[in-house]
């Protein structure tokens, strides 16, 4: 392992100081996320579990550079995401941050691949390579006969595999989702936990997965609840 690898294991690839989120002013004002201290460190997967309203999505966007705290301070990948403007913070998350929510968000009338490759333009990739890259993760998800698919053709299964070749396409050092198992079977949804929990660990990524999901915290190396904006580690 690398000095700079090392580094990014021992120090954590995501670090949440005192991260607070409120939203408005005044006696309406809302805390949502409240003096959170997290650190996600490479090859690390995370199961964020809670009850609605407690915060969860709050913290995986300002995790994921979607939202800026409040107080406190985000690192992603050794970068201050607070100290960047919208533009530094969209190149960010194009580049080293993949996202796989509830929803797989498909765009309904492009293909699996397109679907696929088409991340690669924001984060400045050649249309070439991207496209190569796409037909390679969806090879490696068990997609390759389904690549030029329009969503509308896949099942729930299909399309999050789908989503998750996406996240990965430039093979970014944090993975971050949302409720991926939310609209899933059991099956489906083991499958689609188990190609999360793989991605991490075999691509020495940071990880955090927001869920209610039982399957989530057994695939997961640590559980964080969170209760009305505060972190609280289980396990």
């Amino acid at each position: 392992m690398s000095d700079q690898a090392e580094h990014r294991r021992d120090a954590g690839l995501v670090r949440a100081e005192g991260c607070t989120k409120v939203y408005g002013d005044g006696p309406a004002s809302v805390t949502a996320v409240a003096d959170a201290d997290l650190t996600i460190r490479a090859g690390e997967l995370i199961a964020l579990v809670g009850p609605s309203g407690s915060g969860k999505s709050t913290l995986l966007s300002m995790l994921g550079a979607l939202l800026t705290p409040t107080q406190g301070s985000v690192r992603v990948d050794d970068v201050d995401v607070g100290s960047l403007d919208e533009r530094a913070r969209t190149e960010l998350r194009a580049q080293r941050i993949g996202f796989v929510f509830q929803a797989a968000g498909l765009v309904p009338f492009l293909t699996a691949e397109e679907n696929v490759a088409t991340v690669g333009t924001f984060a400045g990739l050649a249309r070439h390579v991207a496209r190569g890259r796409a037909r390679q993760l969806l090879d490696e998800l068990g997609l390759a006969g389904r690549a030029g698919h329009l969503p509308e053709a896949l099942s729930g299964g299909e399309r999050q595999r789908v989503a998750i070749a996406r996240a990965l396409l430039v093979d970014p050092p944090v993975l971050l989702a949302d409720e991926p198992t939310a609209h899933l079977d059991a099956d489906r949804g083991q499958q689609v936990v188990e190609l999360l929990a793989d991605a991490v660990h075999t691509g020495d990524r940071a990880g955090l997965i927001v869920t209610h999901d039982s399957r989530v915290a057994a695939e997961a190396d640590r559980i964080v609840h969170i209760a009305d904006g505060r972190l609280r580690t289980m396990a």
